[in-house]
C-alpha cells in the first residue's frame, strides 16, 4: 500500500477542523515576537526546517492529506488569528491554504535549493502563520520540505516534534531538554519572585557592550543565504568525551573559535569587548509537549575574545555552561517572562538580540534519532532554518539526525564568507581531535 492510500485510510472519516471552539485568545496573537516583528518590518521572525527527500515529487493531495494528518494530532495548529480575515470563527481548517510548491531551476542542485531557501525566507505565512512548502526541481530524484512557522508560535523543539510526530516516530524523546520529574512549581510565589530578579539582573547583562561581526552602519538586507555541513555525530560525540565536555560545548566554543578566524580574515577583527552568544534554552515540560508556543529562554555566554587556545576556550565555555545547566534546574525558570507586563516583552527580547550587545544567536536543535521516511521516500537531511535577528550579519544552529550533525549558519547576503565559516568551524573540530589524541 503507497503512502497515499494510508494517508487516506488514517484520514478517512475525519470532520473538518473547525476553526470556531479551536479559536485562540486575543493573548495568544499579541507578545514579543509579535511586538518585535512589527518594529523590525524588514525581518523574518519565521523559523523552520528543510527535509532533503530522496524519490519522486508528492502530489498536492498526499502532502495535503499529511497535514490534515498533523492538524489531526497537533489541533493547535488549526486555531484561527481572533477577527482574521477569511479564516476567523467557523471557517472550516483546510490543508490546501498551508501547502505550497515552489519550482527550482533545474540542474542548480545544492547552489538552487539554498538560493530558493533565501527567497522562500521573505514569503508570507498563510493567516495561521505556519505553512509547508515543497521546493523541487533543483537537482533528479530530489526534492525538499520545508516547514515553517512564526516565531512566536513555534520554537524550534516543537517544530521537531511536529515533524517527528507526523512521520509516525514515536513521541520525542525525553532526553532533550526534558524537565526532572517534579519539577513543576507553584506560581506567584516568594521562590518565583527571587528568580525573575535574578534573571532581571541577568538580562541586563544585554546593556553591556560585546563584540560585533560587522561595523555600525554596514548596509545589510534583511535578505537571507543559508549554508550548512555535517559531520558524523559519533565522532563529534566523542571529540567531546575526549575534553570531558558536551557535545553542545563543543559547538559553541567551536563556534567562537570560528567566527574570530572569520572576522579576521574579511579584515575586521573583533577587537577588545567580549564576545556574546545568547543560546536558546527550551523550557518546554511533559505537559506542553506538542504545545504551540515560543517556550525558550535566552542564556547568555560570555568569552573574552583573547582566548586563542582551543582547549583553554573549551574549558571556559563549559564553566559557563555549567552555571545555566544549574539555573534550569530552578523549578521556576523561566520566571521573569511570565511576570512581566506584555508591553515588556519586546524590550527584553530587543536586550537578548540587540546586536551591540549580543555577538551571535547560537541555537541548538537535537532532530530524530533515527532516519525517517516519507512513505518509500527516505528523508536524507533535516537543516534547521534559524532566526536572524534584526541588525545581526549572521546567526548558527547546531542539530542533529540520526547518525548526523549538522553546524548552519543563516547570513544576510551582504555579508558573504558564510560558506567559509562552514569550514572554519570544522577546522576547529580537527584541532580539538588532534588535541585530544585521537
Amino acid at each position: 500500500m503507497g503512502l497515499l492510500d494510508v494517508l487516506r485510510r488514517a484520514t478517512a472519516g475525519q470532520d473538518p477542523v473547525p476553526a470556531a471552539g479551536r479559536q485562540a485568545g486575543v493573548r495568544e496573537w499579541k507578545g514579543a515576537f509579535f511586538d518585535y516583528a512589527a518594529a523590525h518590518p524588514g525581518t523574518s521572525v519565521s523559523v523552520g526546517g528543510v527535509s532533503r527527500i530522496t524519490g519522486d515529487v508528492p502530489d498536492h493531495e498526499e502532502m495535503c492529506l499529511l497535514v490534515d494528518l498533523a492538524v489531526a494530532r497537533y489541533p493547535e495548529l488549526a486555531e484561527a488569528p481572533p477577527g482574521g480575515s477569511g479564516g476567523g470563527a467557523g471557517t472550516p481548517f483546510a490543508a490546501a491554504d498551508h501547502v505550497f510548491r515552489t519550482p527550482v531551476a533545474a540542474g542548480t542542485w545544492l547552489d538552487g535549493l539554498r538560493a530558493a531557501l533565501g527567497e522562500l525566507a521573505a514569503a508570507p505565512l498563510p493567516e495561521r502563520l505556519w505553512g509547508v512548502w515543497i521546493l523541487h526541481g533543483y537537482a533528479p530524484d530530489e526534492f525538499a520540505v520545508v516547514l515553517r512557522g512564526h516565531h512566536a508560535h513555534f520554537d524550534g523543539m516543537l517544530l521537531s516534534e511536529l515533524f517527528r510526530g507526523t512521520l509516525s516516530e514515536p513521541a520525542a524523546s525525553s532526553k532533550a531538554g526534558a524537565p526532572p520529574p517534579g519539577r513543576t512549581a507553584r506560581r506567584g510565589t516568594a521562590a518565583e519572585l527571587a528568580t525573575a530578579v535574578r534573571e532581571g539582573i541577568g538580562a541586563l547583562s544585554g546593556l553591556g557592550r560585546a563584540a560585533r561581526l560587522v561595523p555600525d552602519g554596514f548596509p545589510l538586507t534583511g535578505k537571507l543565504h543559508y549554508a550548512w555541513g555535517s559531520v558524523e555525530l559519533a565522532r563529534f560525540r566523542k571529540i567531546a568525551a575526549a575534553h570531558g565536555a558536551t557535545p553542545n560545548d563543543l559547538y559553541l566554543s567551536s563556534l567562537a573559535g570560528a567566527l574570530k578566524s572569520w572576522a579576521g580574515q574579511r579584515g575586521r577583527p573583533l577587537g577588545r569587548q567580549p564576545m556574546r552568544m545568547m543560546v536558546p534554552v527550551t523550557l518546554r515540560r511533559r505537559d506542553t509537549a506538542g504545545k504551540r508556543g515560543n517556550s525558550v529562554l535566552g542564556a547568555a555566554v560570555r568569552l573574552p575574545v583573547g582566548l586563542d587556545d582551543p582547549v583553554e576556550r573549551l574549558e571556559y565555555v563549559k564553566a559557563r555552561t555549567h552555571k545555566v545547566r544549574s539555573s534550569l534546574f530552578n523549578p521556576h525558570a523561566g520566571a521573569l517572562g511570565r511576570m512581566v507586563p506584555d508591553r515588556f516583552g519586546r524590550w527584553l527580547l530587543e536586550l537578548d538580540l540587540h546586536p551591540r550587545s549580543t555577538t551571535v544567536l547560537a541555537s541548538h536543535v537535537p532532530g530524530p534519532e533515527k532516519r525517517l521516511r516519507l512513505g518509500d521516500r527516505v528523508i536524507t537531511d533535516v537543516v534547521p532554518l534559524n532566526l536572524l535577528p534584526a541588525g545581526h550579519a549572521l546567526a548558527a544552529c547546531f542539530s542533529t539526525y540520526a547518525a548526523t550533525a549538522q553546524i548552519c549558519f543563516v547570513a544576510d547576503r551582504t555579508v558573504g564568507g558564510c560558506d567559509d565559516l562552514v569550514q572554519l568551524w570544522m577546522h576547529e573540530l580537527d584541532e580539538m581531535t588532534a588535541r585530544a589524541g585521537l
